[in-house]
């Protein structure tokens, strides 16, 4: 016996929430079937932003659209100082409340602890959707299917990259899947820094060409950097030919990469070097006490081992090229990344369902008719800033009313 349906989405996460909602409020009369394997929807979003729930930016394309689509699920938003935008509450739980209690009320079928094993395409038309749930196995079929399953990132919320199985199995090419706002690994042993949080503005080389560079909080770890800067960096380091080795540190085009961290940006390396010269003319300073009021200790100690000056030598002893060295080190100070911190650590997934193959209008495939993908399956991954949880309410949105008007 086949369950009749005439939109199935897989994955209630906010982008196929956001769908669902979209597709029933347009049409009231349409059978929509909203399925997840876990025990409840949204549990990721639920925990998004530390759990405030960092929804969007004011930078984003379509903000209108989604702003509207909040307003009318009775959430109400606010901006920080930096554009992000969070519920007012700052409670991420409470804006998956008011969707699911939203797709409810418009008669969203909503199925919960129903895992989909497979997708069919019909010879004709439609979709035929393997499914079970507790009470066993059961087919479902449906005019058209949206697949909003989220990418890797955060397993434990049930993003298992089941998409990218359904994808393939209906003709998709899928970007090999690798972490993305993430800690970047490097190869120098960082333990003295352990735990120093430091402003720095931070850059990326790959053979000799910046790729990228942003200022931000610096945060060290014994074999990594993170931050928010390092987190958006870690998406634009260039991915393994093998997928299987993408976020790992046999990425063998990670070695002609280079990480450069300026400490002191507001200096121009002239200031930095007038600046140490006049301080080492004063009395009784030391190389140590050279970086005293621009550095953390731990900072200034790596970078006068860095420049190869003790800290105990007098500073009115050093040579010019000493500071040249420590100016060198303190606006220029070079790592070798090495790899990505894996999955448990991820924000989001870079990679999925390849973009040239959906209509980015629509959502729709252009490779099965009836198809639609939002959200973090596809590829695309945003910086941090609620950039990619827009990314799942634009796209959901797009899908929803696609779905209801004939799409293509």
């Amino acid at each position: 016996m086949e369950r009749e349906f005439d939109i199935a989405i897989i994955g209630a996460g906010p982008a196929g929430l956001t769908a669902a909602i979209t597709a029933k409020s347009l049409k009231p009369g349409a059978r929509v079937a909203l399925v997840e394997k876990l025990e409840r929807a949204g549990k990721k979003l639920s925990a998004s932003g530390n759990g405030r729930g960092n929804l969007s930016n004011r930078e984003c394309d379509s903000l209108p659209q989604v702003l509207k689509f909040f307003s009318e699920s009775g959430i109400a938003v606010k901006a920080d100082e930096a554009g992000r935008l969070y519920p007012y509450s700052e409670e991420a739980k409470a804006v998956t409340s008011a969707l699911v209690k939203r797709a409810e009320n418009e008669g969203v079928i909503l199925l919960t602890d129903t895992k989909v094993k497979d997708v069919e395409a019909c010879s004709k038309d439609g979709f035929r959707i393997f499914v079970c749930d507790k009470g066993g196995e059961y087919v479902m079929r449906a005019d058209k299917v949206a697949v909003t399953t989220g990418g890797k990132s955060f397993s434990s919320y049930g993003c298992t990259g089941d998409g990218y199985a359904i994808a393939r199995s209906l003709g998709h090419k899928v970007v090999p899947p690798v972490p993305a706002l993430t800690a970047i690994e490097v190869t120098k042993p960082l333990k003295s820094l352990k735990g120093v949080r430091t402003k720095a503005l931070v850059s990326l080389f790959g053979d000799g060409k910046l790729i990228f560079e942003e200022r931000g909080e610096v945060q060290f770890r014994e074999d990594s950097l993170s931050g928010i800067c390092i987190m958006n960096m870690s998406s634009h380091l260039p991915v393994a030919d093998r997928a299987d080795m993408a976020d790992r540190c046999g990425n063998s085009k990670l070695k002609s990469c280079r990480i450069m961290i300026n400490f002191v940006p507001e200096f121009l390396p002239e200031d930095l070097m007038r600046f140490l010269r006049e301080k080492s003319r004063v009395k009784g300073i030391s190389a140590g006490d050279l970086l005293e009021t621009l550095l953390k200790k731990p900072v200034a100690a790596m970078i006068l081992d860095e420049a190869g000056v003790s800290p105990d030598l007098d500073a009115a002893e050093l040579s010019m090229s000493d500071l040249i060295a420590i100016v060198s080190a303190t606006g220029a100070f070079t790592l070798v990344p090495c790899g990505r911190k894996g999955w448990k650590e991820a924000q989001v997934t870079k990679g999925g369902v390849a973009l040239e193959e959906i209509d980015l209008t629509t959502m729709e495939s252009k490779v099965r008719a009836g198809l639609y993908f939002a959200g973090e399956v596809i590829d695309y991954d945003g910086p941090c800033g609620g950039y990619n949880l827009h990314n799942a309410w634009l796209t959901g949105l797009k899908a929803g009313a696609a779905m209801v008007s004939g799409g293509k």
